[in-house]
């Protein structure tokens, strides 16, 4: 189950009361700066564009009357950036304006021009290049992913051996996006679009740092500096840290009774570390897989600690006792933020860690028999 980002609408509703179009001092040189200039030839009298960007770790909102059915907004970015354009009809603004009329593209120093003959959704754009690129690899994946979604919808009802084959040939549409991905990705070093397109693409779950970061270095210093340059970094940086032979990362947490607990206090076991919660139904599949695992092999040196995202503990504590879960469970309950979570990069749950007596991470990510058999296959060594 992975991360997910929503729009604060009340943050952008209470600039909408207190903004009109901005006015203040513009670089209009483009070489400078970035002016998109608006034509959309059918819109309610009263309407407003919405113009919001990222610049560094900040959320930009700019905003500009609409008159005659035009808008123009002129501003400089430090680097380029995902941007949308939603269109204010009227006084009020009902929240599926946020889901029908707005418009998704990506913005540098530039010009560019947006036109339609009704609303922002249905517009036409030029003077993008970043855009452009956009919608070349969008188009060529698109075929992949409607062939994904199709075969999802087709899971319903289906029995487990049906499921099995039907994810097998997803699998094999998602490697074949991540090639015209990657295709795509070393052919544009220069490129945001192929900088967002390898922060989804070139970093699965059990991405090989060593490789990503040779591939990463291939993009220029400024494409490097920005956000999402800065996330790809600190993701291969943390991935080298917590890789197959490496130390496993100490950490503190509070446990379900609310004692103090740190995870070199059961050094000299081999230790399951195990990301997971209550509101994950890939994590509570394939809790019964643990328990078999851990009755199996507790009386051999083995444990299992558990870190939940929950921010419920109430929840936490719940499933705990539905699923039957006996061993070692924390947590900081800060969900998503949860600290121990951010220090190893944990970008979806179900994920796990398998760590010698050591304290040697020795496995990573065992999932459904793979840990049985991969603890069968280490204590037959050790007999």
């Amino acid at each position: 189950m992975n991360k997910q980002i929503t729009y604060n609408i009340i943050f952008y509703c209470l600039i909408f009361l207190l903004s009109s179009c901005k006015k203040k001092e513009v670089n209009t040189n483009f070489s400078e700066g970035f002016v998109i200039e608006g034509k959309i030839a059918s819109l309610p009298a009263e309407s407003m564009a919405i113009l919001t960007y990222q610049q560094h770790d900040e959320s930009i909102a700019d905003t500009c009357v609409v008159k005659n059915g035009k808008f123009v907004f002129k501003e400089k970015t430090v680097h380029p950036s995902e941007a949308t354009i939603t269109m204010r009809h009227g006084q009020s603004f009902p929240e599926e304006n946020w889901k029908t009329d707005r418009f998704n593209f990506f913005i540098d120093n530039s010009a560019i021009k947006i036109s339609s003959v009704d609303s922002i959704k249905n517009a036409n754009m030029q003077g993008s290049i970043l855009t452009d690129q956009s919608i070349s690899i969008t188009k060529d994946v698109r075929p992949l992913t409607d062939r994904i979604i199709f075969l999802q919808n087709k899971m319903s009802n289906k029995s487990m051996e049906e499921k099995i084959i039907i994810y097998d040939s997803i699998k094999v549409y998602v490697d074949s996006i991540k090639k015209v991905a990657h295709k795509f990705i070393i052919e544009h070093p220069n490129s945001y679009v192929a900088l967002k397109r390898f922060l989804r693409h070139e970093l699965p779950k059990n991405f090989d740092p060593e490789v990503a970061e040779k591939d990463f270095n291939k993009f220029n210093e400024m494409l490097k500096k920005t956000p999402t340059g800065k996330v790809i970094a600190n993701r291969i940086a943390i991935a080298k840290k917590t890789s197959v032979g490496k130390k496993a990362l100490d950490f503190d947490q509070t446990d379900i009774k609310g004692n103090p607990f740190t995870l070199s206090s059961v050094k000299g076991k081999y230790v399951l570390l195990d990301f997971w919660a209550s509101w994950c139904k890939p994590c509570r599949a394939e809790n019964p897989y643990v328990i078999q695992a851990y009755h199996k092999f507790k009386e051999k040196n083995f444990e299992i600690v558990a870190v939940s995202l929950d921010a419920s503990h109430e929840a936490w504590k719940l499933a705990i006792e539905e699923d039957g879960l006996p061993w070692i469970h924390v947590s900081d309950l800060k969900g998503w933020k949860n600290e121990v979570a951010v220090k190893y990069d944990v970008q979806s749950v179900p994920t796990n860690y398998l760590i010698n007596p050591e304290g040697v991470i020795i496995g990573k990510n065992l999932r459904g028999n793979n840990l049985t058999n991969k603890l069968d296959e280490i204590f037959k060594r050790d007999d």
